[in-house]
């Protein structure tokens, strides 16, 4: 049944849908470069063994003594130097090259990762050096994350 409405309109012509567009959503379009495809890659392999090196000298410290209050207290200070240091790693990725800022403290993380791994292999390590360790990384990401974020603009573009 028509209702009055429709008979004083005439039928429209069929109208396809438009094709969809083939393009990536925003929060991708940055993976169709292929250097940060790697970078992607590299940076997730490194954040997790920063993230496993954090617990495992929290682990560590706890393991050692039992202490909340020094469990605590390591996780502050890997973390006090970042918000004390992280303006002079800003300054030091907008004046120097940002590849070789990102580099040199993914060399760092990997050394200290490694002096931790020998001490702690090697049943030498001790709760002073665990503070030592977990203060130099924080000072380490405070260079890095700086360092990181702007280099990612400045390998994309900021017109993707």
């Amino acid at each position: 049944m028509i209702s009055p409405q429709d008979r004083n309109h005439p039928p429209q012509a069929y109208v396809p849908a438009p094709e969809p567009r083939q393009e990536l959503p925003v929060a991708l379009r940055a993976l169709k470069h292929r250097n940060f495809q790697l970078f992607f890659g590299g940076q997730l392999i490194s954040l997790i063994g920063t993230w496993m090196q954090s617990i495992a000298q929290s682990w560590l410290v706890y393991r050692l003594t039992g202490s909340s209050l020094l469990l605590g207290s390591v996780g502050f200070a890997s973390q006090f130097p970042v918000l004390l240091a992280s303006p002079l790693g800003g300054m030091v990725a907008d004046r120097y090259n940002r590849h070789r800022v990102v580099i040199c403290t993914q060399v760092a993380s990997m050394t200290l990762a490694a002096i931790l791994a020998a001490l702690t292999l090697t049943h030498r390590i001790t709760i002073h050096e665990i503070f030592v360790l977990a203060a130099l990384l924080g000072i380490v990401n405070a260079f890095d994350i700086p360092g990181r974020q702007s280099f990612l603009v400045e390998m994309v573009g900021k017109d993707i």
